[in-house]
């Protein structure tokens, strides 16, 4: 196990260590102890947490693959967010004034993109595990709004009439004004 010092997030939400090493898991400033394999941080222990870190509020969070990161505060989200766009416009030589942002407030999701397989007991639907395709099964997401988990009922029936034991299926459920879109 080596000390890494994590710099900066990443644009998938990972924290960034000198190298580039990717560390799941991890906020700017953090101070971890872990095994370098290939270009991401394994086995990560956080020594020094930093003082942006919260508790994610979701119990489905450390195995869910859903959301990156809910154990950052708001304003790093808000300000890493921010950052992401102001980098893709300066690459092309572009720059604008930025009002606050607002990051997503608890169950404001309108969509979401379900993962569907058949199993050999009969179908499962959820969310991939964070950096696998093992499918979790979730009883509840706390960022979509409350009907859109009926379309996860909606991706098991589909699944079991469409889909194989190898290959998932992405079921991507949007409310709409009309009910819930089902796109497979």
């Amino acid at each position: 196990m080596k000390r890494y010092h994590i710099k900066s997030l990443g644009l998938h939400g990972d924290g960034v260590a000198e190298g580039p090493l990717f560390a799941p898991l991890t906020l700017p400033g953090e101070v971890v102890e872990a095994e370098a394999q290939g270009g991401h941080l394994t086995e990560i222990r956080i020594i020094e947490p930093s003082d942006q870190r919260v508790s994610a509020p979701c119990r489905h969070f450390k195995a869910c693959g859903g959301c990156n990161l809910q154990h950052a505060s708001d304003a790093l989200v808000a300000d890493w967010k921010q950052e992401v766009v102001m980098q893709a416009l300066k690459v092309h030589g572009l720059g604008t004034v930025f009002r606050p942002i607002i990051t997503s407030p608890t169950q404001s999701r309108r969509r979401a993109t379900f993962a569907a397989r058949r199993s050999k007991k009969g179908a499962l639907a959820g969310f991939y595990g964070r950096g696998s395709d093992t499918i979790i099964e979730i009883t509840e997401c706390m960022l979509v709004v409350p009907e859109l988990m009926a379309g996860l009922a909606a991706a098991r029936e589909l699944a079991l009439v469409g889909a194989s034991r190898k290959a998932a299926l992405a079921v991507t459920v949007t409310q709409s004004a009309e009910g819930l879109d089902v796109s497979v």
